[in-house]
């Protein structure tokens, strides 16, 4: 999907692209057709995402201020159980996240081939799409039917669903269900968190005797603002303020992540129960949205300017929001044998009565 270009705006580029070739400079240099970027194998390619990096500095603080401060003020018969359900559950979400990372989720063909060199940029002159008749223009191979090209990673991945920013790796047919799983059980992981927090935070004010029932505590007897955290391994003196904002701020984060993992959850169950992809849905929703924006923005063009725009706009509509063929044919228009491109009155005609 092409995002529409009005009022010389950028476009949104679904892969490198050159959009005139031009001859090399030296007869012996490397062709411009060859100065793309490299493919990403997965999740752990450089360079990382600022999103993965805050997924993993949120899973730390929660596994911290979890296990080394919130449940060791539970009630000294509920302790045990919260480390073995918080433990399975974090532990569980570890596995699935790093395995979902370390997938490579490119087409078979596309593992086979060597990722040592770049890949080319392509070259709308040449060719309309990047992907024609099964065979990608820039990975040279022939693709399954439900490969897509992604310019994040710069490779086709089978069954493309979409690129996950949090994993820093695309998300297709290999590493689908660990993604899923790593979603549910980040949500399940966070309630379960919250759930402690709120009732560390509310006993705090309401029966703090009921939080130091562990051993170290009774030393301290009549020192109530005095307590500890990270037992029962390495106690360590702290604050009565201290506890309250820890549990607080992870109330908030937790909140907070609750209503994004849960958002995106319930968004892939009812991709599932309609047997779409996150690409297909998008692909589906986003022709109406674009025209309608696309339209405010020809409104605000210069007047003078806005033939011209109009121009480019249908033309653009016509080449590239209009659904494909099945198998994702070879346009007639960059067939070797195709006549030349209809002059731009002829393409308004001809999308008009359509």
């Amino acid at each position: 999907m092409y995002k529409m270009n009005i009022c010389n705006k950028p476009s949104n580029k679904t892969a490198p692209e050159k959009s005139v070739w031009t001859a090399p400079a030296q007869a012996s240099g490397p062709s411009p057709e060859l100065q793309g970027q490299r493919s990403r194998r997965n999740g752990w390619s450089w360079p990382p995402h600022p999103l993965q990096i805050v997924a993993w500095l949120l899973y730390i603080f929660f596994a911290v201020i979890g296990f080394g401060v919130l449940v060791p003020l539970l009630p000294h018969h509920w302790v045990p159980t919260g480390y073995a359900c918080m433990g399975a559950i974090f532990a569980g979400h570890l596995v699935v996240h790093l395995t979902a990372v370390s997938i490579d989720p490119a087409d078979a063909n596309v593992r086979d081939k060597s990722y040592a060199g770049p890949l080319p940029i392509f070259n709308r002159s040449q060719h309309a799409h990047v992907i024609e008749d099964l065979h990608c223009n820039l990975c040279d191979v022939d693709v399954s039917a439900r490969s897509k090209h992604c310019s994040a990673c710069n490779k086709c991945v089978c069954g493309f669903d979409h690129h996950c920013k949090w994993l820093n790796n695309c998300v297709g047919e290999r590493n689908y269900r660990l993604f899923l799983h790593s979603v549910a059980s980040a949500l399940l992981g966070v309630l379960l968190l919250v759930l402690v927090a709120t009732y560390v935070f509310v006993e705090f004010f309401v029966n703090p005797m009921r939080l130091r029932t562990n051993h170290h505590f009774e030393v301290l007897k009549n020192h109530t603002d005095v307590w500890f955290v990270f037992l029962p391994a390495a106690p360590v003196e702290t604050q009565a303020p201290a506890i309250l904002v820890l549990a607080a701020l992870l109330i908030l984060l937790g909140l907070l992540s609750t209503a994004l993992l849960g958002h995106l959850f319930c968004f892939h169950i009812y991709l599932m129960w309609h047997k779409l992809t996150t690409y297909e849905y998008i692909v589906q929703h986003h022709p109406p949205q674009e025209a309608e924006r696309a339209h405010r923005q020809l409104q605000s063009c210069p007047p003078k300017m806005r033939p011209i725009q109009e121009m480019e706009f249908y033309m653009q509509t016509f080449s590239h929001v209009r659904p494909e063929p099945s198998g994702q044919a070879r346009p007639a228009a960059v067939s070797a044998k195709a006549p030349g491109p209809r002059p731009p009155l002829q393409l308004l005609v001809g999308f008009f009565g359509r």
